[in-house]
């Protein structure tokens, strides 16, 4: 499902005009990103939660080249969906 998909099922299901919904999607889109920037975990009940998870640096074995090569360390979005959504997608026909 991308974007448009998404606001036209929500403007549908909610009675809004597309042009709304899109301003709520980008809206929600914009406080989940700027929440996970800061490295807050956010928990959207009934559906899951997204957390950040830094990586360390590491040296690993350069196999093209030989040698060993600095990997820099990395910051990764994690989500686990809750057990009300874990279950709605088991119990799907």
């Amino acid at each position: 499902m991308d974007n448009n998909i998404l606001v036209a099922e929500l403007s549908a299901e909610l009675h809004r005009p597309e042009r709304d919904v899109e301003a709520l999607v980008e809206g929600l889109a914009s406080a989940l990103r700027d929440a996970l920037v800061d490295g807050d975990t956010v928990l959207l009940p009934g559906f899951g939660t997204f957390t950040t998870q830094k990586e360390d640096e590491k040296i690993v074995d350069d196999l093209d080249r030989g040698g060993k090569l600095l990997l820099p360390p990395a910051i990764t979005i994690q989500f686990n969906p809750s057990t009300l959504l874990r279950r709605k997608i088991t119990e799907r026909p």
